[in-house]
């Protein structure tokens, strides 16, 4: 029986589930809490605080609205018409399983989701043969198995009858996933299905939340994939009941899966037999990887090709997909460029379609808890008021080269002394789990897993290697501590050491920022968890699992007692495998496509509690690599956005990033070889030099440029105060001509890492669009900042600006980089109050259609760049000061000069041309197995 306070908290989750999302302000949560205690007889005993404080949890973290670009012409809107005659079953359950791990507004938003997924599905029950081809994405880590699981409870509960996940090609993660469905989809271990009564002891997971209408039978096993036996001996009909098969994307494999379905086809004589009346949902999850046809055409760009022959196992998927009459095909990725590139007119004689989601694309954005890249790098967030930084997580290495050179081979023996910078983050896994533990006391919780992921390398003999020597060095710190004499007091001290400079201050660096102090635990004393460090020792040491193809090892977290294991291995853990509890990563490995990079990124994800204590550990490179791909993600995010409100189809976001829109010319410049042309408007952009020169010829040219141009604007007029917005200390001109601009730009030296603010691609916009009428004056900001050093130029005193950077060796080949140059208050410079405040209103009103939640601090650069005149163009110089940015540069004495181009919208833009690394284009085009020689 509920007591007063719980059943309060039920009628009041009630009202605000009734309220649009951006309603829920905490005016109307009080609102809601003393309108619940009026109804209730016996409300005075119930606290208003608490009942607020527990509501205001409830629903405090915000999940922006999915995305939709989708394709209509063949497509019979169903879902609204038949929604009342259809038994959610295996949805409630599910729905009240998430409800137990996951905030209601969490759960509200994965009903609305799964809803719009499933109805851009076509409805089972729909005559005649139909084909429905869709993919989603969203952000690696950030619950894209708990969405599929969700649009496969919905979809058997609507009619779907054959149900078949494909995972990557590691029996592991196939295992995972298959152990998932059985809890919180099938709510009985597939193992036993076969033996399965009314035996309600036999349930697990949302199986005993209640029964569902038909039960669905699970053809594949926690044990075992689809196999020749099962095609033999399995006695299900799929016209009776729905299945669920989970396989490994193998070729072999679903060759007999197909072989088996086969047997439920029929049709005329000499016309090919198809699977009529048990429609199939395929999900293919990781769907960039292995499922794309990487082989070239026989003739050049024509994919239609009769003597086209495609990869295997975009082959088999194909097959399966043709057996059924009715069939929905819908992918699964964090990283989806390789499927948009998927040419979208195939149509093979003999093996159907390819697997371009013709049909629709969803993009979902994460929660507002979730770490992901963008926050762990500081990349530029709309929501904040002013510039983030980068989580004080990052810590980058660069000692490994003799203990595991980048070019070794299979073979390689480490040298037996572990790099200080492993035994540094094995030291740093163990604080972190004592951390956790002695939170978890002091709070009474139950434990948690805890992890450490170590991938250095692909092959399975040297992981074995790596392997013993950290079990080995585990051990003897095991053995060592509590020992007084000189090993146990060095262990003690080193560990005391890393837990005052690291711990402490990167718990109180977090702990004091809005955006995550949610997510970080309490402080604890060194005293609360020394006492923990013995049994963390022990455990780890006990713990070290070679996870890869030729050991038996696992990661078993289906146990209700807390694990600390430390994985070693390789691409056996960069796609979906879940590592529960992960606190540190040591990652060394490079990868040659940035799609399998982002996807090894499992240090990405939910941290409730201990956001504080999680550390990666890798290198500059690698840093550099996660930065441009995460860029590239989030444009071609806002992108889709863009062409959804645009109303288009999935086929002009491929056409929109084959033009190179987006950060993807960025990645491409690193690896810049053969090229090819490309054209893209700058129109409504923001072009700035995130990656900067710190040689001294390019910070002398930058500086002599930087005082010519104050010479131009210095008598100028100034920036009125009304139209400063916040900008802070600095000299700011308008009504500048455009050949000062012009003056500035031209020739000005730029990483060749820069591509979309290089000074040729912007020189030839403005001069067309000058020509045009357009960007004939300009604002010009040379902004001043918070260092105690003056810009060195003669008649102005302007202090210059920190910015951390991003790669943590502060230089890269007379190069740095920053997460942000830009001030958010700075594009709003020379605009009229008034359009900055119908700026800020299109950007209220997007936040609210969009889901996202809390009310935005300031207006969008999209929108202040609507709202700017075509005939005005905005340039913003940043005047770093390296020393105070622990920037190494060749004149110390000099600042580094960022600069920002702002344009506004144009009705006549023109399109400027640049070249776009043809490598790296094809790359994208791939979903690579980054296995190299199979070792894994």
């Amino acid at each position: 029986m509920l007591d007063l306070t719980e059943a309060a908290l039920l009628l009041a989750k009630q009202q605000v589930s009734e309220l649009p999302r951006h309603e829920r302000t905490p005016e109307r949560l009080r609102e809601i809490v003393r309108r619940t205690l009026g109804m209730l007889s016996d409300g005075g005993t119930v606290s208003a605080d608490v009942l607020f404080r527990r509501l205001e949890a409830e629903f405090d973290v915000w999940v922006p609205r999915a995305t939709v670009v989708s394709d209509p012409s063949d497509h019979v809107p169903w879902l609204e018409e038949r929604r009342g005659e259809i038994d959610f079953s295996y949805w409630r359950r599910y729905a009240d399983w998430f409800r137990r791990t996951r905030r209601e507004s969490v759960v509200e938003a994965l009903d609305e989701t799964t809803d719009q997924i499933l109805g851009l599905l076509e409805d089972p029950r729909r005559a005649g043969e139909w084909k429905t081809y869709g993919m989603v994405y969203g952000q690696v880590q950030s619950g894209k198995t708990a969405n599929y699981t969700g649009v496969i409870c919905k979809a058997v509960d609507a009619g779907y009858r054959v149900i078949i996940v494909l995972t990557s090609q590691h029996e592991s993660l196939r295992h995972q996933t298959q152990a998932r469905l059985d809890l919180e989809f099938l709510g009985f271990n597939s193992r036993f299905s076969r033996d399965r009564t009314s035996d309600s002891s036999m349930d697990i997971g949302v199986g005993n939340l209640g029964r569902v209408s038909t039960i669905c039978i699970p053809v594949t096993t926690q044990d075992s994939d689809f196999t020749t036996a099962q095609f033999q001996g399995t006695p299900v009909n799929i016209h009776e009941v729905p299945i669920l098969v989970v396989a490994k994307k193998n070729a072999r494999i679903l060759a007999n899966l197909r072989d088996w379905l086969g047997n439920f086809a029929s049709g005329p004589q000499g016309e090919p037999k198809l699977v009529g009346g048990a429609p199939l949902l395929l999900i293919d999850d990781e769907a960039d990887y292995a499922s794309v046809d990487t082989k070239r055409p026989t003739r050049g760009g024509d994919h239609s090709d009769p003597e086209h022959d495609p990869t295997a196992i975009n082959k088999a998927i194909r097959g399966l997909l043709e057996l059924f009459e009715k069939r929905a095909y819908l992918g699964y990725t964090a990283t989806p460029f390789a499927n948009i590139f998927i040419p979208h007119s195939t149509d093979h004689p003999e093996h159907g379609e390819d697997l371009f989601p013709r049909s629709f694309l969803v993009t979902l954005e994460p929660p507002s808890n979730y770490c992901g890249p963008e926050l762990v790098f500081g990349l530029e967030d709309p929501t904040a008021a002013d510039i983030r930084e980068p989580l004080p997580i990052v810590h980058e290495v660069g000692d490994h080269r003799d203990w595991m050179p980048d070019g070794h081979r299979k073979g390689h023996v480490p040298d037996v002394s572990l790099p200080g910078s492993l035994v540094e983050a094995l030291d740093a896994f163990v604080l972190a789990t004592a951390i956790r533990k002695a939170r978890e006391r002091n709070n009474g919780e139950v434990g948690g897993h805890n992890t450490m992921l170590v991938h250095v390398t692909r092959f399975t003999d040297v992981q074995g290697e790596v392997a013993r020597q950290i079990e080995h060095h585990l051990r003897r710190m095991a053995d060592s501590w509590g020992d007084y004499g000189d090993a146990g007091i060095a262990l003690q001290e080193r560990l005391t050491d890393l837990w005052k400079r690291d711990f402490v201050p990167t718990h109180e660096e977090i702990a004091n920022r809005d955006d995550v102090s949610a997510q970080v635990g309490p402080r604890v004393s060194w005293e609360d968890i020394e006492s923990f460090v013995p049994h963390v020792l022990d455990e780890a040491a006990a713990n070290v699992k070679r996870i890869n193809g030729s050991v038996a090892d696992v990661l078993d977290y289906q146990s209700s007692t807390p694990v600390t294991v430390v994985a070693v291995g390789g691409d056996k853990l960069s796609r979906g495998l879940t590592l529960e509890g992960l606190t540190v990563s040591y990652y060394l490995r490079a990868s040659r496509t940035y799609d399998t990079l982002l996807q090894m990124g499992r240090w990405f994800g939910y941290r409730p509690g201990y956001l504080d204590v999680i550390r990666l550990y890798t290198t500059r490179e690698l840093i550099n690599y996660y930065v441009h791909i995460t860029r590239a993600n989030r444009e071609l995010m806002d992108l889709t956005a863009a062409i959804s409100r645009a109303q288009k189809t999935p086929g002009d976001v491929g056409l929109r990033i084959r033009e190179g829109t987006g950060n993807l010319q960025v990645t491409a410049a690193a690896k810049m070889r053969s090229s090819t042309a490309m054209k893209v408007s700058l129109a409504g952009t923001r072009a700035e030099t995130l990656v900067m020169r710190t040689d001294r010829k390019a910070q002398e040219d930058g500086h002599e440029r930087l005082q010519r141009l104050v010479e131009r604007i210095l008598p100028l007029d100034p920036v009125p105060e009304e139209r400063l917005h916040g900008a802070g200390r600095g000299l700011f001109r308008r009504n500048v001509p455009p050949e000062a601009v012009v003056e500035f730009l031209e020739g000005f030296h730029v990483s060749p890492r820069v591509l979309t603010a290089n000074p040729d691609n912007l020189l030839s916009y403005i001069r067309k669009q000058t020509a045009r009428g357009e960007l004939v004056r300009w604002v010009v900001g040379i902004t001043g900042g918070s260092s105690k050093k003056p810009l060195p130029v003669q008649d102005v005193d302007i202090p210059l600006i920190k910015r951390r950077t991003i790669t943590h060796a502060r230089v890269l080949d007379g190069e740095c980089e920053v997460g942000v140059l830009v001030s958010p208050a700075h594009e709003a410079l020379g605009l009229a109050p008034s359009a900055k405040n119908r700026a800020f209103e299109r950007t209220v009103d997007e936040f609210h259609r969009s889901g996202r939640g809390r009310e935005p601090k300031r207006a969008s650069g999209d929108a202040l760049r609507r709202v700017r005149d075509p005939g005005e163009g905005l340039l913003l110089l940043y005047p770093i000061d390296p020393a105070a940015s622990e920037i190494e540069v060749g004149a110390p004495g000099l600042p580094v000069i960022g600069y920002a181009v702002v344009f506004p919208h144009s009705e006549q833009a023109e399109r400027i041309s640049y070249r776009v690394n043809e490598v790296f284009l094809e790359s994208l085009r791939k979903a690579v197995e980054d296995s190299g020689d199979g070792e894994e």
